[in-house]
């Protein structure tokens, strides 16, 4: 059961949720990703608007949202917005591999969940591996080059992992790092292995993914 304040939902109680109303509010892929994402599957789970709109922000606008428009703002001043390919040592290679094996189990449990905190943590790691970094700062060159290209790869490998979640949304980063097709048509393992993004393409930045939103 959904729970709203610790109760269950009735007409009596007036603490009935519109989904409608929701995805009005988040949009289809925010309100999709809060459901599968907020609660375990199997127990109950409480709701709570307010929690919502903290998830919303925090895992979607400010870390998924804010890593696509920050890497690409910087691939289009450093690199004239021409992708780099990433460097096959990266130290984001092994959190993607870890990433996408742990995601895949909990997909195959049918643990949502689980599976996107473990793609989230790609995404945490790859927003901490360019604050280390700052290729914002650094004059363009190979070092530049490497820290973007392995930010784009990443990201690369995030679309993929989230596209059961949030499957419009990674089609429009996937569409932006300037690939063709669509994320949930890639064949796996393969495709997520590190070094699949060809480098070499134009990086789109686009309108915000995710606007940030008030309770």
């Amino acid at each position: 059961f959904l729970l709203v304040g610790g109760e269950k939902m009735s007409k009596t109680s007036l603490n009935q949720i519109a989904p409608a109303d929701l995805v009005a509010d988040f949009g289809v892929d925010g309100y999709r990703y809060h459901f599968l994402g907020a609660t375990p599957f199997g127990p109950d789970g409480d709701f709570s608007y307010e929690g919502m709109v903290e998830r919303y922000n925090s895992d979607l606008a400010n870390n998924l949202g804010n890593l696509q428009a920050r890497v690409a703002t910087v691939v289009g001043k450093k690199c004239d917005g021409v992708g780099p390919a990433p460097h096959p040592d990266s130290p984001l290679a092994a959190v993607a591999t870890e990433s996408y094996a742990d995601t895949a189990a909990a997909w195959e449990r049918v643990q949502p969940s689980l599976a996107l905190e473990a793609t989230w943590r790609l995404i945490r790691e790859t927003n901490a591996h360019l604050e280390i970094n700052e290729p914002w700062k650094a004059e363009p060159g190979p070092e530049v080059d490497a820290v973007l290209g392995d930010a784009l790869e990443a990201l690369r490998i995030v679309t993929i992992l989230a596209s059961p979640a949030v499957p419009d949304t990674c089609a429009e980063i996937w569409r932006r790092l300037g690939l063709e097709g669509r994320p949930e048509d890639q064949r796996l393992p393969a495709a997520a292995a590190w070094g699949g993004y060809p480098g070499g393409v134009p990086v789109e930045k686009g309108d915000p993914l995710f606007p940030r939103l008030t309770a």
